[in-house]
């Protein structure tokens, strides 16, 4: 637990540190660009949370590849995760035609379905999915993961894991005008980004869903010892996410309203069913696909 609470403190401590020095640093910038200060204040934090886990990853001796869940041999590794991106797309695909059948989702009307416009958001959608997946699954499924495994087991720490990645991805999308920005400003949109937590009706049914997301990460890596299988499925599910938020927008289903959420129209209580199908495939489907991926 300890591993845990270390990871957890790092976190907060890079938001309290981003923001009192979001400021000092947005009045600095403005001098040669004209960067809106949640901006500022974002880079602000990822800095400061980078040189965070650099120091706290050397304190957890976490030092080789597999540390980071990179054991496998790099040619393995690329294999079995664009096999699994495969299945990930495939798998979310299903989602996605549940979403657009169902009428919950509908073509945007300023995207004009052409083979162009497809081929853009496919490839905004795989750059995304790529990103996303190698930061999330290094620093959650690997480092943390490992951590917290030498400590309490692996299963301990797919059941902490998996929570803290659901809480992280409820961070709002706030805004300071620029006539109120001060020194409090940074720990005005501090407090603003994680305003939708104070709203358990709102974003339960998407907390739901990240959580069955990332218990099922989690799952494939307990069961291979590395985080090849995960990258490729977040990275496939990303690519589907992407591709409907840059191409959909929410639609009118009134029979249907229940199976998706207010938080972003996406998520939502029908990835349930879909999430608990994929954890009970992987689960009974184990010695055919866990030996391939399987780090000895």
């Amino acid at each position: 637990m300890r591993a845990f609470a270390w990871f957890l403190g790092a976190i907060l401590l890079a938001g309290l540190i981003s923001a009192l020095i979001a400021y000092p640093g947005y009045e600095l910038t403005s001098t040669f660009a004209t960067w809106a200060f949640h901006r500022v204040w974002g880079r602000v934090a990822m800095l400061v949370l980078v040189v965070e886990l650099v120091w706290l990853c050397r304190h957890l001796n976490l030092k080789t590849r597999s540390d980071y869940g990179y054991g496998l041999p790099w040619r393995r590794f690329l294999t079995i995760s664009l096999a699994w991106g495969a299945i990930g797309f495939a798998t979310a695909s299903v989602g996605a035609w549940f979403l657009l059948s169902t009428h919950l989702r509908i073509i945007s009307p300023d995207f004009a379905p052409t083979a162009w416009n497809f081929a853009r958001i496919f490839l905004i959608g795989v750059s995304s999915g790529i990103a996303v997946a190698l930061l999330e699954e290094t620093l959650v499924r690997g480092a943390m993961h490992t951590a917290i495994e030498r400590e309490s087991g692996p299963w301990t720490a797919a059941l902490l894991t998996a929570p803290l990645y659901a809480v992280l991805h409820f961070t709002a999308k706030a805004r300071i005008a620029p006539e109120d920005i001060g020194w409090g400003s940074g720990f005005d949109l501090l407090l603003h980004s994680f305003s939708p937590l104070a709203q358990p009706s709102l974003v339960f049914d998407s907390f739901l869903s990240w959580l069955i997301v990332g218990l099922i990460l989690s799952l494939t890596r307990v069961l291979t010892g590395n985080i090849a299988v995960a990258i490729g499925l977040h990275a496939g599910w990303v690519v589907v996410l992407r591709m409907l938020q840059q191409g959909t927008t929410s639609g009118e289903a009134p029979a249907y309203s229940l199976w998706v959420g207010r938080f972003d129209g996406l998520l939502g209580y029908w990835l349930v069913p879909w999430g608990l199908a994929i954890a009970a495939a992987l689960w009974l489907t184990r010695a055919r696909w866990v030996p391939a991926a399987r780090q000895v």
